[in-house]
């Protein structure tokens, strides 16, 4: 144990609290612009459908056609920035499931979090592949977040999002803390 730090523990993050939180991330940051480009793209397929309407019953069918190629394009717009973050979620989540559940470790200082990976989950290697395996792929090093301006602190039912500017966010699930551990980690934010 660091001697600055006033909490250090390992956990695990499920795959199904990665997704929540993944989530959450994307209702702060993500949603919002995505939905006013959806909106501004929805809008303009109307427009054009209405416009195809109202002046193309006697337009030659080459300028229906572009009339045609336009709403579908608008259409497609919207479409798209609807499904991607569900797309993103989605595959992030395969992805973090995929991992198995690798352990962490979290450091609570008086200014820093560090979070780390102390193991991989290398259950579904066999045995004799497993040194080798931890050999080639060595664990990353850990990170140190500074408790700033720039760092963030929201909290759910199930976990905690620690958010460093608006790129990165880092998921500390509550299960296995106990309830002095969980005040340190809310004491991070004053």
């Amino acid at each position: 144990m660091e001697k600055n730090y006033k909490l250090e523990k390992e956990f695990k993050l499920p795959a199904d609290t990665f997704r929540e939180a993944y989530r959450e991330f994307q209702k702060k940051f993500v949603y919002p612009k995505s939905r006013v480009y959806m909106i501004i793209f929805a809008a303009l397929a109307v427009g054009i459908l209405i416009f195809g309407i109202i002046n193309m019953s006697d337009a030659p069918k080459k300028q229906k056609y572009i009339t045609y190629i336009a709403f579908i394009m608008a259409a497609a717009f919207a479409f798209r920035e609807w499904y991607t973050p569900e797309k993103m979620r989605r595959n992030l989540t395969d992805s973090v499931r995929s991992l198995g559940e690798p352990v962490y470790k979290i450091g609570v200082g008086d200014k820093y979090v560090d979070i780390s990976t102390v193991s991989e989950d290398l259950s579904n290697v066999p045995e004799e592949e497993r040194e080798t395996a931890q050999n080639e792929d060595p664990l990353p090093e850990k990170t140190r977040l500074k408790v700033d301006e720039g760092f963030q602190l929201m909290e759910y039912d199930k976990f905690f999002l620690m958010l460093a500017g608006k790129e990165s966010f880092y998921i500390l699930p509550k299960d296995g803390f106990s309830e002095s551990e969980l005040e340190i980690v809310r004491g991070t934010v004053k």
